[in-house]
């Protein structure tokens, strides 16, 4: 995930339009137009704001290393340059429309003294982004250090078709979660932003093997592929067990129970409810939105999974 994009799914899960960013940073709705489409890069300062603003580090921010570090950096000496030489440039037209009247008039004092619009010019560029930028609304920064995100998901249809619409607190949909295929033994999802860029794609499938265990696949921008599956374990004889692979977040409590909560390192990143087949997810600080939302749909498709092997078994719809 670029920089660009990363801005845009931190905005859109916090419910912050482009002029309320904007106005957060005291830049204009069309920079961060640019920087969401990836036509510009914002600069240093404008990264640390929105760390803060986010709640994220500056590295999980920018998502490219050093190679988009590198590219802020280049981006701020060429603004600096640019910015110095069109002061310099107003400064010295200011100078020959003022000098000759000065000097006529004062001699060499007016000579220094129409010197005067290229200090003025040169000042003011050196210092009025700095005074934006400390400007920026302390209070909005303050709000969102300390909101959470909270989403409820409302699943329709049975496995073949299921489809998931994702509501945040304001009722808009920040990510909906469409059914794209069915495939031999299993069936693929996507994941998308209120943009309808597909951000992760998720695949049920059956493993075959002596007993058929299901396994169900997530491909995460900016994290990697997760898998849930169902292994056979040794727990008081052979049992089938749920687990998850391939990321370091883990499932605390039982995985059919009503409310589960999705640790990283020993704390709680983010919990999910369940009733029935929807589910309200709860995410502090609003850091890992994409990975515990698409957590949270694995999980869907596990209980999901679990009804329909419950009804194959006893066909008794559980």
């Amino acid at each position: 995930m670029d920089v660009g994009s990363s801005i845009r799914e931190l905005r859109q899960t916090r419910g912050l339009t482009q002029e309320g960013l904007a106005a957060a940073l005291y830049v204009s709705r069309q920079t961060i137009s640019h920087w969401e489409s990836g036509r510009t890069t914002p600069d240093a300062q404008s990264l640390l704001l929105m760390s803060a603003l986010f709640g994220v580090t500056v590295d999980e921010l920018v998502k490219g290393g050093v190679e988009a570090i590198s590219v802020v950096e280049a981006q701020e000496r060429r603004r600096a340059r640019l910015g110095y030489a069109t002061a310099a440039g107003i400064g010295l037209v200011g100078a020959a429309v003022v000098a000759p009247a000065l000097v006529a008039g004062l001699g060499a004092l007016g000579g220094a003294l129409s010197l005067a619009p290229v200090a003025t010019a040169l000042a003011v560029a050196g210092v009025s982004r700095s005074r934006a930028s400390e400007g920026a609304s302390l209070h909005v920064l303050r709000e969102a250090l300390e909101s959470n995100v909270e989403l409820r998901l409302h699943a329709e249809g049975d496995l073949h078709d299921l489809a998931v619409v994702v509501l945040n607190e304001k009722n808009e949909r920040p990510y909906l979660v469409r059914h794209a295929a069915s495939v031999p033994r299993g069936e693929r999802w996507g994941i998308e932003d209120a943009a309808g860029r597909r951000v992760a794609r998720v695949a049920y499938r059956v493993i075959m093997t002596a007993a058929p265990l299901p396994s169900i696949e997530a491909q995460i921008d900016g994290v990697g592929t997760v898998t849930a599956r169902k292994n056979l374990r040794m727990r008081a004889g052979i049992a089938q067990v749920w687990e998850l692979e391939g990321c370091n977040v883990g499932v605390a409590g039982d995985w059919l129970g009503e409310k589960v909560e999705l640790t990283q390192a020993g704390r709680t990143i983010a919990s999910v409810e369940f009733e029935g087949a929807d589910a309200r997810l709860h995410v502090p600080h609003g850091r890992h939105v994409l990975l515990a939302l698409t957590l949270a749909f694995l999980l869907l498709l596990v209980r999901v999974e679990e009804r329909r092997h419950s009804w194959a078994r006893t066909g008794v719809p559980a």
